[in-house]
């Protein structure tokens, strides 16, 4: 019997779908290696299942991820005393999925406690989203998708559709994640975009969640064929499509403009709005540098990301 596992999720960003993905609108999203969250799970006392938190954390914080540990542990048949802790560089509120990270961690560690063969895609994806489903009130499950891995995955209703590789040529691009600092809980969030989509009705997010959809496809064909403006477009549309959803506030806004007039191909926000992480997309590191140089004065931090991670 296993008395210590491990596991590990990455943090990830949205390239496009924020919110519409909750509609039925692909999405595509990456993993983030840079930002990691590795868990370790201990047994103690035997008996009905538990869970006991060894790190010491805020009191509305820990009894959410209680909550997880003991989805993660359910899931995978554990009774008893489980002692988790938890080692993480993933940013909280910032967009960069803490708690897709965390969900990922945990049920990996579970599955391996449990002497369970490693879950497979769909497992681990529908036991990180019960996980996820505790801190957001309903996940889509595309956060945990792209925190499992660090490939782009397209993402519909639930399911990843493909795995994205990116073509050789992007070697010199760059992601740029510009930190605004924290945002609103994401369920705070996500509770605004629901507000404005009813207002909106149905035909106007129907209309939104077809450009996003669009967007993301030819952002998947863009990775792939190694199209830096076709690229740009697609991102600039779903970028656009997330403006009436009410989560791109005021402060976001001028910096994404200041970041375009330094000279982003594009830039738009990642994550469920209201603050936190804005993205984007830069030819080269120099260029990455700049664009960030020239929103200093808004953010509290930034990091430039090989778009071609296989070379990175």
């Amino acid at each position: 019997m296993n008395t210590r596992a491990t596991g590990h999720g990455n943090g990830k960003t949205i390239l496009i779908g924020e919110h519409h993905v909750m509609d039925g609108a692909r999405a595509l999203a990456i993993g983030l290696p840079p930002f990691r969250t590795d868990v370790t799970l201990t047994r103690g006392e035997p008996g009905d299942l538990r869970v006991t938190l060894l790190d010491d954390v805020d009191a509305l914080v820990a009894n959410d991820t209680r909550q997880m540990f003991h989805a993660a542990a359910q899931s995978a048949g554990l009774t008893g005393e489980i002692r988790a802790h938890i080692e993480s560089t993933v940013p909280m509120r910032r967009g960069l999925g803490s708690s897709a990270a965390l969900a990922v961690a945990a049920v990996r560690a579970a599955w391996q406690l449990a002497q369970r063969r490693a879950p497979t895609g769909g497992q681990l994806l529908e036991a990180a989203r019960k996980c996820e489903s505790i801190v957001h009130g309903r996940s889509s499950g595309l956060d945990p998708a792209a925190a499992a891995g660090t490939e782009p995955v397209l993402f519909q209703r639930g399911e990843v559709l493909q795995r994205v590789h990116v073509a050789p040529s992007l070697a010199t691009a760059r992601w740029l994640l510009v930190d605004l600092g924290a945002s609103v809980p994401t369920r705070d969030a996500i509770a605004i975009a629901m507000h404005h989509r009813r207002e909106l009705g149905p035909a106007a997010v129907q209309a939104l969640n077809d450009q996003t959809t669009a967007a993301a496809d030819q952002a998947l064909q863009a990775l792939e064929a190694g199209d830096l403006v076709r690229l740009s477009l697609a991102l600039r549309a779903a970028g656009e499509a997330m403006e009436p959803l009410g989560v791109v506030n005021a402060a976001m806004r001028e910096a994404l403009v200041t970041m375009r007039a330094a000279g982003a191909l594009a830039a738009k926000q990642t994550g469920a709005g209201m603050g936190g992480m804005l993205l984007a997309l830069c030819a080269t590191e120099a260029q990455a540098q700049a664009v960030a140089a020239a929103v200093a004065p808004r953010i509290r931090a930034f990091w430039t990301l090989a778009i071609y991670p296989e070379n990175s």
